[in-house]
Order: C-alpha cells, then structure tokens, then sequence
C-alpha cells in the first residue's frame, strides 16, 4: 500500500486503507509508526474530511516502536 509496483510512491485511498486492515482481527488495536530510522509509536487520533482528503490526526506518542515494526514496514 501506498507504492505501485515501480516503486514510485502513491496516495494511498479509504478504500486501500479498508482493504489493508480487513486482514486483520476488527478488535485489533491500531498505532501509526512513525520515523523509519527510530520508530516511534504513536496512537490514532480524531479522524475529520478537509479540502478533499480524509486526515488521520496524532493521538499521542505512546514510545517506541519494537524493531519488528521497522522490519515488517520495509524501514530496514
């Protein structure tokens, strides 16, 4: 997600978003991994529409992400 297949990047839409998450269990938690060269874990906050586009706003820094994260992300 978020890439197509020549590497360049993308937007990524709700309905990739949807189709990404439907892999997993719905209660699953969700975090936003930020920082590829330190991952830190941050908390989804308050969801909204503006000027066209949905935004995802930050609900906090909670740590560090384990560096499982970075792995499974592609950051390493």
């Amino acid at each position: 997600m978020g890439r197509h297949r020549r590497g360049a990047k993308r937007e990524v839409t709700v309905a990739d978003l949807i189709d990404e998450l439907r892999r997993f269990e719905p209660g699953t938690q969700v975090r936003l991994a930020i920082q590829p060269r330190m991952p830190q874990e941050h908390a989804v906050g308050p969801v909204a529409e503006a000027d066209g586009m949905i935004w995802i706003g930050d609900g906090g820094q909670r740590g560090y992400a384990p560096d499982e994260v970075g792995e499974r992300l592609g950051w390493t």
